[in-house]
């Protein structure tokens, strides 16, 4: 029975070895990003009830925060729009995040 013992310790501390790499690799993988959102034109930060509330239309999609903080600035200035944000998402279909005005 000892001889039994002796040959499943190894494989069991394996096992457990791989799952305890398996978890800490899953949770470095499932950490936020250490970028957050911007904030807009007004003081308060965007949240993603704030954007489902109201009649907010989502517009183009930007390669970085300036250029959108740039075109929600200039609507806003024309008058086409009172008030917007813009608001860092990741793109499921090109693996990659841009950056997306919301106008208000």
């Amino acid at each position: 029975m000892k001889s039994r013992t002796f040959r499943l310790a190894p494989a069991v501390a394996a096992v457990t070895a791989g799952l305890l790499m398996a978890g800490t690799a899953g949770a470095a993988v499932a950490a936020p990003s250490d970028e957050s959102p911007s904030p807009s034109s007004s003081a308060a930060s965007p949240q993603d009830d704030d954007l489902t509330k109201g009649h907010w239309d989502k517009r183009g999609s930007y390669d970085d925060e300036p250029s959108c903080q740039k075109a929600g600035k200039e609507g806003k200035s024309r008058g086409t729009w009172s008030d917007y944000r813009c608001k860092r998402e990741y793109n499921n279909d090109k693996y990659r995040y841009y950056w997306w005005l919301y106008t208000h």
